[in-house]
């Protein structure tokens, strides 16, 4: 079965690469990242990035509340239940996985997974002991939204790192999409392997047979990556198959204020757009 991620009619038919021409990407700096290992089961503290101050926390990758995930299996949304590989099977091409030490996947015993379990909160925290693996030559892609409302616009400073993705071996590529809150999609940006860093710890999940380093990847979105609700990551056949084992995004901005009905005529325009900019910066 051919996997196919669809992409909204509007997100790309006019966009050009040109268009996003300028993200920077900061590889991982392990000296300025910190973890915390509980028994198998790891929390991330702080992430690092040469060549920049701008760094993110464990909390930045537990911003998500929806999502889905495509593979050649089928289409399966956050709380849906999506078969795994174990035991160095390679069936599907993108599947929840887990450390061989850390705590088991709640529906382990069927061999299956959903993209909550491995992106949403465990114990408090993001736990970067599961990951999405990827098979090889196999196509994926999954998609992460905010939910409630809220988006997020890259500042157009290159210093700041708006998103950070985590992906063990550091042998594969992979594309970043930014999903617009009308549900359109920015243009494809193309991360290569060679753009990341050591972030410090290995994985050895039940898939594989072996430890293998996590390395981690800083993107500095430019201005026109703006009112976003989510992002889509994206394996195609050649990239060898990203394990994705997280995503982090920058603070989130609260839903666009919505005057009550009349306010335009007690506040005037001009102080409800300055309410607005308020409320954005």
């Amino acid at each position: 079965m051919k996997t196919v991620c669809l992409i909204a009619a509007a997100a790309t038919a006019a966009a050009s690469m040109s268009a996003l021409a300028a993200p920077t990407i900061y590889a991982a700096n392990a000296g300025t990242t910190s973890s915390t290992l509980h028994g198998g089961n790891r929390e991330l503290n702080r992430l690092g990035f040469v060549g920049t101050s701008s760094s993110m926390t464990g909390a930045d990758f537990l911003r998500w509340n929806d999502g889905k995930l495509t593979n050649n299996a089928g289409t399966f949304g956050w709380t849906d239940l999506v078969p795994r590989d174990v035991n160095s099977a390679n069936v599907y091409t993108g599947n929840p996985d887990r450390a061989d030490g850390s705590t088991p996947l709640p529906t382990e015993a069927a061999k299956k997974g959903s993209m909550k379990d491995v992106f949403g909160s465990f114990n408090g925290y993001k736990n970067m002991s599961y990951i999405i693996d990827g098979e090889d030559n196999g196509a994926y892609c999954f998609d992460l939204l905010y939910g409630n409302g809220h988006t997020i616009s890259a500042d157009g400073s290159a210093s700041t790192v708006e998103l950070s993705i985590l992906e063990r071996g550091g042998n594969s590529d992979f594309n970043v999409y930014g999903i617009r809150a009308d549900g359109s999609l920015t243009s494809a940006m193309f991360v290569s392997r060679s753009k990341g860093g050591k972030v410090g710890w290995n994985l050895d999940t039940l898939e594989i047979a072996g430890a293998q380093d996590v390395y981690g990847f800083g993107i500095s979105l430019d201005s026109s990556w703006t009112n976003l609700k989510g992002f889509r990551i994206e394996a195609k056949n050649g990239f060898n198959g990203p394990d994705i084992v997280a995503v982090g995004t920058g603070a989130t901005l609260p839903p666009p204020l919505v005057p009550a009905p009349g306010a335009l005529g007690v506040l005037g325009l001009g102080s409800v757009i300055a309410m607005r900019r308020q409320r954005k910066s």
